[in-house]
């Protein structure tokens, strides 16, 4: 039982133990224990005296009164960059205090912005907390303070649309009474940007890219488990803002933080206690861009003794690198020598209570590395005989450490100069030409306030890349073997550059139409490889600058001769009778303007003269030399369709004989008679006929008839007249014969049975004589119109 209770007990004093050593991993937040006045006093890190009065202290927060957005803080024993000061915030200030484990998001009733916040960075805001005071300098006519600002936006994980969000915040200054307007001095440094998540930015997020990363300090992630010492998911380093102020002359202050648009995700700032103060001006940087940075052999020595009117020094307190190095009454004087170079300050406590600070960043100064001192690849870029060399395009190369932040003050020299630590800066020179195959010059090289180094470099000229002159010379032949008075061509094709240039180049190759604008490659004169050549641009000349691997870019003029062959006139298609044969004659194809004629032929039969003999029917094609090309023509020898009467239209007694197919032109006759061009015969009498039509192979047949026509009609049997004979209609299109009496009744109609002949009988009853009315009618083949005749026909009986 005892040793239960004892376990009880130790588990009881560990748990404590944790939770003692877990808060004191974050910072203390008090907003209960100091006025405005106290507040301000412990940000100026001494009450009113001789150095500084202030007067009119403000501190104002959330309207409503529901949350307290401002008070003071210590960091504990926890990681904080800054051990104690005055704490300004957009949400609760007691929310301030770590770990990271939720997102502050105070949203106060009523609680408003700031018009001068607005007024000078132009963004609408909220929850605004800002902490004024007027103060009066007296002893330093510049005033610094010290600063984080921590963000809820500083969220890793942040959308794209979050990354323009930022609440801000400022450090507002203007001399009391002046009609000008506050000036911002919380400014990312080297920047006019305002300092706020999107100006002060670390690499990491999803989404925002970073910006001035090296003020950025840390994300600290949101978790249940955070160390982080105050509840914020980021923040900036310490940052320094600095005021030139008159001395004596009174001052307006205002510090303001507030939400942008939305009360959501709260920000703070967190000002150093005893950082408002006055500046010791120890001189300028000792740094390489400046050209001020210490030689090897070199040492600075930094004076912080005070000036007059600001009174002696009690104490001296000197940092590198924010570690303290010596501190006491008598070190006015700090040396730095040039193994130590680092980021000074110092800290001077002056005999009337106050503090002033100043700072000194020193650099070791970089010499310059020479590395290549040799070129052997200078091109006469232009083509005018003179090599040119801009130094500026080797300067790296032979200073292999260049940089602009180095501080080297380089200079070239046609000549080495008479005094190397101080030469004639009037006869420094950027370039030169030169017509020989070497050049030397010097390179002059001051590293900062370090003695200069000359250099001696060597410029070799390179050899030209290679063409082909005689190619060049002999403009190449372009032939229009299609005959469409025009042909596009690509200048860069192998056709043609492989002769040209046979070594091979790079690829590279750029057209011009004038050698000037090759030589200078001027844009103006360059051209499109793809070209149109025609009889108005027939002979066009360009030039080609191409390189070679490892040699100078050269230009070579390449040609174009536009050329026509030409068609034979006498080649056309023909048709054969059929097992007939025939010779194929080209032509020589001269033409008396120039007397040039056929150079070539050559048949697909294998046959290298003018004129194919006895050939067959087929097709046939030709390739015809002319004025050096060739045009391919192509002939058909055919054997025609049989000759064919397609009809014999008959409109009474005029016949048209339509023919096709075999050989025209056609011949035509009737009943053997003579024969005609014309296909149209007149005054055929009644009755069968018959048609020929004759082409060049042969003649061809066809029978016809022309219909009687009878009008009176006598049955008695005398073999004259005995009946009406229309049985031709046997042969037409769609017949129709019709007989009525006066009184319209039918008594005959004619059809394939009784093949359309009527024997002036009725169901075989000899009709009375009388007038009857006829209607006859059919189709000639091939003829859209019908044929219709009526008329009366008299019937005489014996009775």
């Amino acid at each position: 039982m005892k040793f239960y209770k004892f376990f009880r007990f130790l588990l009881f004093t560990l748990s404590l133990i944790f939770i003692n050593d877990a808060k004191a991993q974050y910072i203390n937040v008090d907003t209960s224990s100091y006025t405005p006045q106290q507040l301000v006093e412990e940000f100026l890190g001494a009450k009113s005296s001789g150095c500084i009065s202030i007067s009119g202290v403000k501190v104002k927060g959330d309207d409503a009164g529901t949350v307290l957005s401002y008070g003071y803080f210590d960091k504990g024993s926890s990681s904080f960059d800054i051990d104690k000061g005055v704490v300004l915030s957009t949400g609760n200030a007691q929310d301030a205090r770590g770990g990271n484990t939720f997102r502050q998001d105070e949203i106060g009733t009523g609680w408003g912005g700031d018009s001068d916040l607005s007024d000078i960075l132009g963004v609408s805001n909220t929850n605004a907390t800002y902490l004024e005071f007027d103060f009066i300098s007296y002893t330093s006519n510049k005033i610094s303070f010290e600063y984080m600002f921590l963000s809820e936006e500083y969220d890793k994980d942040k959308s794209l649309s979050g990354c323009p969000y930022s609440d801000i915040f400022a450090f507002l200054i203007k001399q009391d009474g002046s009609p000008d307007p506050y000036t911002n001095i919380a400014l990312v440094p080297g920047t006019n940007d305002p300092v706020s998540v999107v100006n002060v930015r670390g690499a990491g997020g999803r989404f925002c890219l970073p910006k001035n990363e090296e003020y950025f300090g840390s994300f600290n992630p949101q978790i249940s488990t955070s160390t982080s010492p105050t509840n914020f998911n980021g923040q900036t380093k310490v940052l320094t803002a600095i005021a030139n102020v008159e001395i004596g002359k009174k001052y307006h202050i205002k510090l303001v933080i507030a939400d942008e648009g939305t009360p959501t995700h709260d920000s703070a700032v967190f000002l150093k206690a005893g950082s408002f103060v006055g500046i010791k001006d120890l001189g300028p940087d000792l740094v390489l861009s400046d050209g001020t940075a210490l030689c090897t052999s070199g040492s600075h020595i930094i004076d912080a003794t005070p000036d007059t009117i600001q009174g002696n020094a009690d104490m001296y307190i000197w940092y590198k690198d924010g570690v303290e190095i010596v501190r006491g009454k008598n070190i006015p004087k700090y040396e730095v020598l040039y193994k130590d170079p680092g980021f000074y300050e110092v800290e001077i406590l002056l005999d009337t209570g106050c503090k002033l600070k100043g700072q000194l960043k020193v650099e070791q100064q970089i010499l310059p590395l020479v590395g290549t001192t040799v070129f052997s690849n200078i091109c006469d870029e232009d083509l005018d005989g003179d090599a040119e060399v801009y130094f500026n395009l080797y300067s790296q190369q032979i200073i292999s450490n260049i940089s602009q932040d180095y501080g080297f003050n380089i200079q070239y020299f046609e000549n080495p100069p008479a005094d190397i630590n101080h030469p004639d800066f009037t006869k420094s020179i950027s370039s030169i030409k030169f017509k020989g195959d070497s050049k030397d010059i010097y390179l002059w090289v001051k590293p900062g306030q370090c003695p200069p180094l000359l250099t001696k470099v060597t410029f070799n000229r390179n050899l030209l890349s290679s063409y082909d002159n005689s190619v060049s010379n002999i403009p190449f032949d372009i032939c229009d073997n299609e005959l469409k008075d025009a042909k596009e061509i690509d200048m860069s094709s192998s056709d043609y550059i492989s002769a040209l240039i046979p070594a091979g180049n790079t690829g590279i190759l750029n057209f011009y139409n004038s050698e000037a604008g090759a030589n200078t490659k001027d844009p103006s004169k360059r051209v499109d490889p793809k070209v149109i050549l025609n009889k108005t641009n027939s002979s066009p000349v360009y030039y080609v600058r191409f390189n070679q691997p490892g040699l100078c870019d050269n230009v070579a003029r390449i040609s174009f001769r536009f050329r026509q062959p030409k068609k034979s006139t006498v080649l056309t298609d023909t048709l054969i009778c059929k097992g007939d044969r025939i010779d194929l004659d080209a032509g020589t194809g001269l033409d008396v303007s120039t007397g040039l004629k056929f150079t070539s032929y050559k048949w697909n039969t294998g046959d290298t003269i003018q004129v194919l003999k006895n050939v067959r029917a087929r097709e046939y094609w030709v390739e015809l030399g002319f004025n050096g090309c060739v045009y391919k023509q192509h002939v058909k020898i055919s054997e025609p369709e049989d000759l064919i009467i397609n009809n014999t239209l008959i409109e009474g007694d005029k016949v048209t004989v339509l023919a096709a197919k075999g050989i025209p032109p056609y011949r035509y006759r009737v009943d053997n008679g003579p024969y005609q061009s014309s296909n149209i015969f007149d005054n055929i009498p009644k009755g069968d006929h018959t048609a020929e039509v004759m082409d060049a192979c042969g003649s061809l047949t066809a029978d016809f008839s022309i219909i009687n026509i009878k009008n009176v009609i006598t049955p008695n049997e005398d073999g004259v007249n005995d009946f009406i004979d229309y049985s031709d209609l046997m042969t037409k299109s769609e017949p129709r014969l019709e007989i009525y009496n006066r009184n319209g009744l039918l008594v005959f109609k004619g059809d394939k049975n009784n093949r359309y002949i009527w024997d002036g009988k009725l169901n075989g009853k000899a009709l009375q004589t009388s007038s009857y009315w006829y209607i006859l009618e059919w189709n000639e083949t091939g003829n859209p119109k019908r044929v219709q005749m009526t008329g009366w026909v008299l019937l005489k009986n014996r009775n």
